[in-house]
C-alpha cells in the first residue's frame, strides 16, 4: 500500500514537471492586463476557477500534511481539466498559463514534506485563486 502511494505521489510530481515544461515558465509573475482590461476567459477556464474557489476558499489550521497533499492533487486535477479543454489563444492564453504557473508553484510546495510551508502555500494559493477575476472574466 505504501509503495503504491509513493508511486502515486511520484506520478503527481511528474505531472507538475510536465505541466511546467509544456508551457513556458516565466517565474512568479502576475498576468498582464489586456490594455488595462481583464482577459476574456473561455467557459472551461471560468468553471475551473469557480470550482477551485468553491473547494478552497479557506484555510484550516488543523490540516495534516496528507490533507495538503490531497488538496494539491485536487487542484492539479482541476488545472489539468482547464488546460485540456482550454480554447483560448493569443496573449490571453499566455497570460492564463502564467497565472496557472503561479498556482502550480504553490501546489508544488503543498506536495512537499514541510507542513508549515504547505500551510503557507495553501493560504497563498487561496489568495491567488480569489484574485483570478482581477485578470480574467
Amino acid at each position: 500500500m505504501k509503495f503504491s502511494k509513493s508511486i502515486f505521489h511520484g506520478f503527481i510530481l511528474f505531472l507538475i514537471t510536465i505541466t511546467f515544461s509544456c508551457h513556458e515558465h516565466t517565474g512568479s509573475k502576475l498576468p498582464e492586463l489586456n490594455n488595462g482590461k481583464v482577459w476574456v476567459a473561455d467557459k472551461s477556464t471560468r468553471l475551473g476557477f469557480q470550482k477551485m474557489d468553491e473547494q478552497f476558499h479557506h484555510a484550516n489550521s488543523l490540516e495534516s500534511l496528507e490533507d495538503y497533499h490531497k488538496q494539491a492533487d485536487q487542484i492539479l486535477s482541476i488545472i489539468n481539466e482547464i488546460q485540456s479543454s482550454c480554447t483560448m489563444s493569443g496573449q490571453g492564453h499566455e497570460e492564463l498559463h502564467n497565472y496557472i504557473n503561479l498556482l502550480l508553484e504553490e501546489v508544488r510546495i503543498m506536495k512537499g514534506n514541510d507542513i508549515d510551508l504547505a500551510k503557507k502555500a495553501k493560504s497563498e494559493l487561496i489568495e491567488k485563486i480569489s484574485k483570478h477575476s482581477l485578470y480574467f472574466e
